[in-house]
C-alpha cells in the first residue's frame, strides 16, 4: 500500500492541488526534471518531423494522448472497435500490452486473435494484416511516430489539469502544441462538468485550428461478474477497487450510479499487478461491502476465486456513435479497404 499512497500523492501534485510542506518541496525538485523532459519531447518531435513514418499494409487508426492515463483510450478502442465491425470491418487491436491488463482485456472484448500485443507496432500491424484483418486499431499510437496511421485520434480529458506541466512534475507526455499532428481531437468528459469540456474545445479549436475537435461522453453501467457474464448491480455498500491513472473518478462515478451506497475507495498504481497480500489487505477492508472494480481489473481480479466471489464488475462506455468529420473518414477507410 506503500506505492498507492506515493501514487496518491502524486496524483494530488500532478492536479494542480495546492500543495503544502514536503509535497511543495518535491513540486520544486521535479520541476527542472519536467523542463529536461519537455526539452527530449521537443529533439524527438523535431527527427520525426524530418522522418516519412513506415508504410503500413492496412489502414492503421491511432488512438492515444497527451497525458499519462485517464483520458479513456480502452473504451474508446472498444467503441471504434465494435462501429467497425457492425459495418463488416475486420479491425485488429496493435497494443504494447504494457501491464497486460489491457491485453487481457482486449482478448476478452475482441478475442484473442484479434489483439496483437508487443513493443514493435509496426511488426504488430503487420501481423495484423497477415492474419486478414483489413484495419489496425493502435492503442497509445500519438506517441509512437514511427507507426503511419491514416487517422490520428487524440483524446484530451475534461479532468486533464488545465496547467500543463510535463513529466514527472505533471502528467504530460507532450505539450498542448502536438495537437497539430492529429487529425482528430476528442475530448472526452466522465465526471466533469459540461463547461469543463466546452472549455477545452475552445482552447484546442484556438491551438490546432485545422484540426477536427469534437467532444464524446463517456458513462459508466453494465454489471457482470469477473468471469464476464451479466449480474444484477450491487445492494448496499460497496469497496471500489481498481489499478487506473485517476481512482477519484472511478469513486466518483460509482456514488452517482449507486447513490444509496457508501463508497470507500482502495486505489492501486495504474496497471497494478494483484498479489496475495493486496489481496489478504482487501479481504480485511471489505468487511460487508460488495467490491467493485473496473472491467480493466477484472481479468486479474479473476485470478484469485475466493475474492473474486465478492466481486462485480462495472463497464464504462462512450455514448453514441462517431459523428462529423472522424465518421466521414473511418466511413471512407472502410470502403476502401
Amino acid at each position: 500500500m506503500i506505492a498507492a499512497r506515493a501514487g496518491e500523492r502524486l496524483r494530488g501534485l500532478w492536479a494542480n492541488k495546492s500543495p503544502a510542506g514536503a509535497d511543495r518541496l518535491l513540486g520544486g525538485l521535479l520541476a527542472p526534471a519536467g523542463h529536461t523532459f519537455r526539452l527530449a519531447v521537443a529533439a524527438r518531435n523535431r527527427w520525426y518531423d524530418r522522418r516519412p513514418p513506415d508504410l503500413a499494409p492496412i489502414p492503421v487508426v491511432s488512438v492515444g494522448n497527451l497525458t499519462v492515463g485517464g483520458t479513456g483510450k480502452t473504451p474508446v478502442v472498444r467503441w471504434l472497435w465494435d462501429w467497425l465491425a457492425r459495418r463488416g470491418s475486420r479491425a485488429g487491436v496493435v497494443t504494447r500490452g504494457y501491464g497486460d491488463d489491457e491485453v487481457a482485456l482486449y482478448g476478452r472484448w475482441f478475442g484473442r486473435d484479434a489483439v496483437f500485443a508487443g513493443s514493435d507496432r509496426v511488426a504488430g500491424i503487420g501481423a495484423a494484416w497477415r492474419d486478414g484483418h483489413d484495419l489496425a486499431l493502435l492503442d497509445d499510437g500519438f506517441q509512437h511516430r514511427r507507426a503511419p496511421r491514416a487517422v490520428d485520434i487524440l483524446l484530451v480529458a475534461a479532468e486533464d489539469p488545465w496547467r500543463v506541466r510535463m513529466l514527472p512534475s505533471g502528467p504530460y507526455r507532450e505539450p498542448l502544441t502536438a495537437a497539430r499532428r492529429a487529425t482528430h481531437i476528442l475530448v472526452t468528459r466522465r465526471t466533469s462538468e459540461q463547461s469543463a469540456a466546452d472549455r477545452w474545445v475552445t482552447r484546442l479549436s484556438r491551438i490546432a485550428p485545422d484540426v477536427s475537435t469534437s467532444r464524446i461522453e463517456m458513462r459508466m453501467g453494465g454489471w457482470r461478474d469477473l468471469a464476464g457474464f451479466p449480474v444484477a448491480p450491487p445492494v448496499g455498500d460497496v469497496l471500489a477497487v481498481c489499478s487506473i491513472a485517476r481512482p477519484e473518478a472511478f469513486a466518483a462515478g460509482l456514488s452517482e450510479l449507486l447513490p444509496d451506497s457508501d463508497v470507500r475507495l482502495a486505489a492501486f498504481p495504474d496497471h497494478h499487478r494483484f498479489g496475495r497480500r493486496d489481496i489478504a489487505v482487501l479481504s480485511r477492508r471489505r468487511d460487508a461491502r460488495t467490491v467493485v472494480c473496473t472491467a480493466k481489473d477484472a481479468p486479474k481480479l479473476a485470478a484469485f476465486p475466493d475474492f473474486a466471489r465478492c466481486c462485480v464488475a462495472v463497464g464504462f462506455g462512450v455514448v453514441g456513435e462517431p459523428r462529423g468529420p472522424l465518421r466521414s473518414m473511418l466511413t471512407s477507410l472502410i470502403r476502401d479497404s
